[in-house]
C-alpha cells in the first residue's frame, strides 16, 4: 500500500477524480485540444488548460468562445474534442498514488468516481489503468444538473455509496473538485500535494 497516503480510520467511503487524479488524462486532453484550436485557429495556453481542470468539455468551449472572441458551435466542439482524444487515449497512463490505494481498499471501503468528464471517456480511462472492476461506482458530468464546482457530483457519489458526506474521502487534483468536496464537509487530499514529492 502506498505510505505516502493513510486513510484515516473514521473513512467509510473513497471518492476519486479520475483526470489528473487516477489516470494522467490531462497531458492527453490537453494535446486533443491544441488539435481543436489549430483547426479553429487560436492557441489554447497550457496554463489556462490547467487552469480550467475539472470543467466539462462543453463549458471549457464555450470558456474559450468567450476568452478569445470565437464562435465554436459548443456541441460539434465539443464532439471533435472527445474524437481528438479518444485517438490519443492509448497513452493515458495509470498515477500509482492514487490507483494503489483504490486497489488496496477494494471490497474493504466504498469506492465512487466523481467527474466532470462524459461516461464513454471515464469508462475508457478506467479500463486503461486497470479498476473498471474496481470502480463501479461513477457519477459522470452527464448524471448532474450542476458540475464542479458544485457539489452535486460527490452527493451522488456519497448517496450511492450510502455514505454520509462527512465520512467520505475526496481525492482530487482540480480546484473545483476540491471546493465541492470542502462544501459538503467532506475531508479532501490534493493529489497533486503528494505527487510533487513521489
Amino acid at each position: 500500500m502506498n505510505k505516502e497516503i493513510k486513510i484515516p480510520a473514521h473513512i467509510e467511503g473513497l471518492i476519486f477524480d479520475v483526470d489528473g487524479t487516477l489516470a494522467d488524462t490531462m497531458p492527453t486532453h490537453y494535446l486533443a485540444w491544441v488539435k481543436i484550436a489549430e483547426q479553429n485557429g487560436f492557441e489554447f495556453p497550457e496554463a489556462l488548460f490547467y487552469e480550467w481542470a475539472g470543467k466539462p468539455t462543453t463549458e471549457v468551449t464555450a470558456l474559450l468562445n468567450e476568452r478569445f472572441g470565437l464562435s465554436m458551435d459548443i456541441e460539434t466542439t465539443s464532439a471533435a474534442k472527445e474524437e481528438a482524444y479518444l485517438e490519443l487515449a492509448d497513452q493515458v497512463a495509470a498515477i500509482p498514488l492514487t490507483v494503489d490505494i483504490a486497489k488496496a481498499y477494494h471490497g474493504k471501503l466504498p469506492m465512487s468516481a466523481g467527474t466532470g468528464n462524459i461516461k464513454h471517456l471515464t469508462a475508457h480511462s478506467l479500463k486503461a489503468i486497470g479498476l473498471e472492476d474496481i470502480i463501479t461506482t461513477i457519477v459522470t458530468v452527464e448524471d448532474v444538473n450542476h458540475p464542479k464546482p458544485d457539489p452535486e457530483t460527490f452527493t451522488k457519489c456519497a448517496d450511492l455509496m450510502g455514505v454520509p458526506y462527512e465520512k467520505c474521502l475526496v481525492f482530487e487534483d482540480g480546484e473545483h473538485g476540491i471546493t465541492a468536496a470542502k462544501a459538503l464537509g467532506m475531508e479532501v487530499i490534493d493529489v497533486r500535494e503528494h505527487l510533487e514529492t513521489v
